[in-house]
């Protein structure tokens, strides 16, 4: 064994009349060093749990990334952006990206049903309360707020079907009086003036992060496309008249600008809605409809929206011959796609080919959620190369600059509470040292006199102030962590919820700050020893001998 970490092991060891003075300077210089890491690793714990609580929730409204289109504006009132199908699946090829799902925000305005409050004029009162809608289909990650409901329940969106159902905030609803499976009057806003839809409250949510709770509430993604007239559906009728053994199929289409065009059976496109084919023959009608560019100096054949196209089979069947009797058709049948006309003379089926309408190809933008968070710039570049520079992609660091910005501040508390208890570690292991180097002058003289150089005495006492610090670390970590597993288990330390976000101190120690701030605290308080052994240096051996 080394001889130097022999002696300084034997002075751990050795008590009795020696050691009087500095036995109880040595257990306080312990007790401050451990609990210098009790706090460190408090303090680490803390921030990296308040941190991870607030990421996770500004993540669970916003997702790791955003997929926009190029030309959008940084509001919250989503540009219409085209998607071909599959393009979600294509992003989770990678194994960094965990989900895809589409989004679209819509500013809109509630109206609360209080009629319990009147004006001076009898008339009722009623309280609004602006909200911005992020409009999700049945791909939507509901899991984080599901944890976080108040009441009622996440919704279920069917990308086929239109969901009148929506959640809003607690602080919403408590603002509005509105509980659960109430019907609530939304205006939302166009540019030809607000449109009104009665919506019904699903689920109320608190996730305690008061800024995102005050603004947001969750609607079918469908109902933002249908009120910003994005895509185009086209429906095919018949007229029950008919003339000179023709009938007329009539085209309406719905969506878009207004400004209708329409390509039948393959043919340019007119401002014709309607095509009239024989009742004796059977056939298929085809129809593709879009809006157009309308107006000077706009190019009127440009196409603005993806086509719709609508199919309609025919089929003729001969009862009688066609005299005067033959009147206007009449409905017999109907179902979701088949119907029957007849009269006295002849019964025409009709059966509706059903097609995607092209209101499925839009969405506001697309959210990506990854399998790390600390993949999130490294996914971003991922992203960005699968879809080409056509679509703008962001962060939620880009989106949320102020509130991580605040977040990375809390880095620096920790820095400062690290150094500050460390420079505390120095002092009292560095009086410490003194003490002994004071009380161990006689041995000091000793080891002089029989050869040993400076630097060798000197290493003696910096393995023993090691020694001793590694002992107030070892109790210092016991100590913190076992708090640490106590708060995270039992949550006995709780927080206003609505002043912190949480209501628990949360705590959360990785690997990386535990070894680094371990490793970091042994290696400068021991390297600070070096400087109080000079002292060392400066004791006569001949004086140190006589010395009792």
């Amino acid at each position: 064994m080394n001889t130097e970490i022999y002696i300084a092991k034997r002075m751990l060891k050795k008590h009795g009349k020696d050691n009087r003075l500095s036995q109880p300077i040595v257990f306080l210089a312990i007790i401050g060093i451990a609990l210098g890491m009790a706090v460190m690793l408090l303090s680490s714990a803390v921030a990296t749990g308040f941190q991870k609580e607030i990421r996770e929730k500004v993540v669970g409204f916003g997702a790791h990334v955003q997929i926009e289109s190029q030309f959008g504006n940084e509001s919250f009132e989503s540009n219409p952006m085209v998607v071909q199908p599959g393009f979600n699946q294509l992003l989770l090829q990678n194994k960094k990206i965990k989900h895809a799902q589409n989004f679209a925000y819509k500013p809109a305005i509630l109206q609360s049903k209080d009629k319990n409050k009147f004006n001076e004029k009898g008339v009722s009162i009623r309280d609004i309360e602006g909200i911005i809608f992020k409009g999700v289909d049945e791909n939507f990650d509901a899991s984080f707020f599901e944890k976080h409901i108040y009441s009622g329940s996440f919704p279920y969106y069917n990308n086929h079907k239109t969901n009148d159902s929506i959640v809003v905030s607690k602080y919403i609803a408590n603002r509005l009086n509105l509980t659960v499976n109430e019907k609530v009057s939304t205006f939302f806003i166009k540019e030809k003036g607000p449109k009104q839809r009665n919506l019904i409250i699903a689920g109320v949510f608190e996730t305690g992060l008061e800024e995102f709770d005050k603004r947001f509430g969750f609607v079918d993604l469908n109902q933002v496309k249908k009120i910003n007239s994005w895509g185009i559906q086209t429906i095919l009728t018949i007229n029950p008249s008919y003339q000179d053994s023709n009938l007329t199929i009539y085209a309406s289409c719905f969506g878009g600008n207004g400004n209708y065009k329409y390509s039948w059976n393959n043919g340019p496109f007119t401002y014709t809605n309607e095509l009239s084919v024989p009742i004796n023959i059977d056939t298929t009608i085809a129809v593709v409809c879009s809006d157009f560019e309308k107006g000077f100096p706009f190019d009127q054949t440009q196409m603005i929206s993806v086509p719709d196209t609508a199919q309609l089979s025919l089929r003729f069947n001969k009862k009688n011959k066609f005299d005067s009797s033959c009147t206007s058709l009449t409905k017999s049948f109907s179902s979701k796609h088949l119907n029957k006309f007849e009269n006295n003379c002849f019964t025409i089926e009709t059966e509706l080919n059903p097609t995607t309408r092209s209101t499925e190809f839009y969405t506001g933008g697309i959210e990506v959620l990854l399998t790390n968070y600390q993949d999130l710039f490294s996914g971003k570049k991922i992203i960005q190369d699968i879809i080409g520079p056509q679509y703008r992609v962001s962060t939620i660091i880009e989106r949320h600059q102020e509130i991580f910005n605040w977040l990375n501040m809390l880095d620096l508390n920790v820095y400062i509470i690290i150094g500050l208890m460390i420079l505390v570690a120095i002092i009292n292991m560095t009086a410490a040292l003194l003490v002994i180097i004071l009380e161990k002058t006689q041995m000091i003289g000793i080891l002089k006199s029989v050869g040993a150089n400076n630097w060798s005495i000197r290493k003696i006492f910096i393995y023993n102030g090691g020694y001793l610090i590694f002992i107030g670390l070892l109790i210092g970590n016991t100590i913190g962590l076992l708090m640490i597993f106590i708060q995270s288990n039992f949550e006995l330390i709780t927080l206003p919820k609505e002043n912190y976000f949480v209501s628990v101190v949360p705590m959360q120690l990785n690997l990386f700050n535990f070894l680094g701030i371990n490793i970091g605290a042994f290696i400068i308080c021991l390297a600070a020893l070096v400087v109080p052994s000079y002292f060392i240096t400066k004791i006569s051996p001949i004086q140190a001998i006589k010395k009792e």
